[in-house]
Formats: C-alpha cells, sequence, structure tokens
C-alpha cells in the first residue's frame, strides 16, 4: 500500500501540473503525515539533498555556458569548424553537429547549446538550402550532445544520487557522445544527398585556416582545461567547473565583451536554471529516504526479477522504459526517481555499475529531442523561430538514430567502460 500510495500520490499532483519538486514533496507529505513520521525530518531531509560538493558543479557549469553565450567564443568555434569540414555536400550541417558536440564539452547543457549554436547557425543552414524545419531539428539534436559528451549535469546528478565516481562517469560518456555525434552527421550527409542541399563553395586558403584557429584558441582552450584536468586526475569536476568559470569571465572582461549588465543577466540564469534543479534534489534525497525506510526499492527489485528471466530482458526492459519516461518527464527527476529502484536490479542481474549509470543518463538524455516534452524542442522552438510541428518533423530521423545509437551502447558495454577502465583502471 505505501508504494501504491507514494508513487499514485506523485503520478496525481504530476497531472494536475503541480511542478515536479513541489509534486515530489506533497507525495512525501501524503505519506509522512499519516505515518506519523516527524515533520523535522522534511526539512533534515531536505537541506541534507544539498549538501553535496558535487553538487556545486552543475551552477558553474551552467554559468560557463551562459557566459559563452555573452561573447565571441561561440562565434569563434563555429568559423574555426566551418573552415575545417564545411566544403562538402551537406557541410554546413556537419559544422552545426561537430559544433555542438565541442561546444557540449564546453557546458554540459543541452538547451544552452541549442540556443547558443542555433541563433549563428541558422543563417547560413537556410542560405545553404536546408528547409528551416530540417535546420532547426538538426540543431535541437546536435544540443542534445551536451548532457551526454562530458561535463554533464545529468552525470553529475546521478553520481551524487547513486554514489558513483563523477570522473569515470564523464570518461564512460566520451565514446557514446562521439558515436552519437558521428550518427547524426551520417543522417545530414544522407539527407543533403537526397534533398541536394547545396554544399558550401567558399575556398578557405591556409593563411584563412590559420587565422581562423588562431583566433579560436580561446574556445579550444577550454575543453583543455576542463577534460584533461578531470581525465589526468588534477582536479575534480566540481574544481574544474570552477576552473571553467573563472577562464570565461576573465576572457569575457578581458575582451570586453562581458559587460556588468551581460554579467548580472548570466548570474540571474544560472541561479534560476540551478535553483530548480537543485531543489529538485533535495526533494528526491527525501522521497529516497521514504523508499529506503520501507525496502520499497527492493520490494520492486524482486518483483521485477521473478518476472525477468536474465539479463538481456532487463535491458530490453530498461530501454523501453527509459524511452518513454524520457519523452514524458524531465530528465534529472526521472533519474532521481527511478535509478534506485531499477539499477540494484540491474547489479543483481550481474551488469557493471558504470555501465548502468552512463547508460541511465544517456537514454533519458534522448528525452530532450523526444515529443511531447523535449526541452530542446521548446529551445528551437524559441531559438528558430519554427512553429513546435515543425522542428519535430525535422528533429525525427536525427531522433531515430539517436535511439539506435543508445541501444547499441546498452548490449555493447564495452563502449562506455573501455575507457574508463583504460584511464583509471576497473
Amino acid at each position: 500500500m505505501t508504494g501504491v500510495a507514494l508513487f499514485g500520490g506523485l503520478l496525481i499532483f504530476m497531472l494536475l501540473s503541480l511542478p515536479v519538486c513541489f509534486s515530489i514533496l506533497a507525495a512525501c507529505l501524503a505519506y509522512i503525515i499519516p505515518a506519523g513520521v516527524p515533520l523535522t525530518i522534511v526539512s533534515q531531509r531536505l537541506i541534507a539533498g544539498m549538501n553535496s560538493f558535487v553538487l556545486l558543479a552543475i551552477p558553474l557549469f551552467t554559468l560557463t555556458g551562459y557566459i559563452m553565450e555573452q561573447t565571441s567564443l561561440s562565434v569563434r568555434l563555429v568559423e574555426f569548424v566551418e573552415c575545417l569540414c564545411g566544403r562538402v555536400r551537406g557541410g554546413l550541417g556537419t559544422v552545426t553537429i561537430v559544433t555542438c558536440a565541442i561546444f557540449a564539452a564546453l557546458t554540459g547543457s543541452g538547451p544552452a547549446t541549442v540556443a547558443a549554436i542555433g541563433a549563428i547557425m541558422l543563417p547560413g543552414l537556410l542560405k545553404s538550402g536546408y528547409t528551416r524545419s530540417t535546420s532547426a531539428g538538426m540543431i535541437a539534436a546536435g544540443g542534445a550532445l551536451g548532457p551526454i559528451i562530458p561535463p554533464s549535469i545529468n552525470m553529475v546528478v546521478y553520481g551524487a544520487t547513486m554514489g558513483l565516481s563523477v570522473s569515470k562517469m564523464f570518461i564512460g560518456g566520451v565514446m557514446p557522445g562521439l558515436m552519437i555525434a558521428l550518427g547524426l552527421i551520417v543522417v545530414n550527409i544522407f539527407l543533403s544527398f537526397r534533398h541536394d542541399f547545396a554544399k558550401e563553395n567558399t575556398r578557405y586558403t591556409a593563411k584563412d585556416i590559420l587565422r581562423r584557429t588562431f583566433r579560436a584558441l580561446p574556445t579550444l582552450v577550454l575543453p583543455v582545461i576542463i577534460l584533461g584536468g578531470i581525465y589526468g586526475g588534477i582536479v575534480t569536476p566540481t574544481e574544474a567547473a570552477v576552473l571553467s568559470v573563472v577562464y570565461a569571465t576573465v576572457y569575457g572582461f578581458a575582451t570586453r565583451e562581458l559587460t556588468p549588465k551581460a554579467a548580472w543577466s548570466a548570474f540571474n540564469k544560472t541561479v534560476f536554471t540551478s535553483s530548480t534543479v537543485v531543489f529538485i534534489i533535495a526533494a528526491a534525497n527525501l522521497f529516497g529516504w521514504i523508499l529506503s525506510k520501507t525496502r520499497l526499492p527492493a520490494v520492486i527489485g524482486a518483483a521485477i526479477m521473478s518476472i525477468i528471466p536474465n539479463q538481456l530482458a532487463y535491458i530490453t526492459v530498461l530501454m523501453i522504459l527509459l524511452f518513454v519516461v524520457g519523452c514524458l518527464m524531465d530528465t534529472i527527476p526521472s533519474i532521481l526517481i527511478l535509478a534506485p529502484i531499477l539499477v540494484p536490479v540491474g547489479v543483481e542481474f550481474g551488469m557493471d555499475e558504470l555501465h548502468l549509470g552512463v547508460l541511465f543518463c544517456i537514454t533519458l538524455t534522448v528525452g530532450f529531442v523526444t515529443p511531447p516534452f523535449g526541452i530542446n524542442l521548446f529551445t528551437a522552438v524559441s531559438t528558430t523561430g519554427e512553429p513546435y510541428s515543425s522542428v519535430v518533423k525535422g528533429v525525427i530521423p536525427f531522433m531515430i538514430v539517436m535511439m539506435v545509437c543508445v541501444t547499441v551502447c546498452a548490449y555493447v558495454p564495452q563502449i562506455i567502460t573501455f575507457l574508463p577502465n583504460l584511464m583509471l583502471g576497473s
């Protein structure tokens, strides 16, 4: 009955359009008050949920992304990638996806990637013959690389919740991220030949390439600082996030591109975005405490294991469930609510915790571009001015290839575990 009351209450409150954090709190209170549990537990668990050093990385990486929006770092990145891979059929689409992948390695945010790169690339895509629908869909899909290619806010949340090394998760997300980026590029090239999108005819001399490379150096140094520091064991993900903020801020003020007004805007957006995420995490900590006290995950896990015969069937069911949840619910609440229940079952079947953790995050990330509630879709609508239905139509072929790539990662765990085991040991 506890499980029915808890999850039933959560579902009802969410269907009533109550924000996710308040839905979780209301469902918890619906259990706590009748059970006679002291209400002081609520405040204690909320504070405990936010009291994590790892979670500091969330507002810091978010702030880096917003500062980059206010400076020329993203423009210089686009110019650099354009001179390297723009002169082929579908070249500008390839430039868009590659730029999204690199920008993702700087901010870890899907919506920030869509907003920053979309505003720059859309006019060029339209000029090259891409339809508005395909352009908007491609930008939305490229932005979904943000939470996959490290640093990833989703992986920070998962690591803090499940006690898994965030550094290992970051490294584990590299190969799936590159694989998905390559898949998006293949779809773009196929569409460009099928619909005869024009190729870029601009010729770049060696001098042009060197000039653009030199201009892009301030941007290209940032992923070296973030990822090199983490992978080299020099800094933790949180410390790397601090360095990224300091670097972007110093660059912005040094070039006079980051005005006090723009900096204040970036801070405001960061506070709004990160406080929402952290409050959800705090509420989920209370939810998790109730789950542990009632031993509900163990009961649900035993029920699942009695129905699902083997590891292969578990992966299949998990993938279907996460794809469905990803298109209906935001990623971070999905991780906080479902991971403590579903992941232990996979561990019982002998699956690697790192494989499960990264897989959990990247599968839910497909929800960023999956109707009806994919956040990148709405960001693309506001960035490109296209109707929602048009963006959805354009994103479908890219979404399908993302699902295929994630499914391959599910059944071939070495894609995720190879690099972390090679670099940090098993």
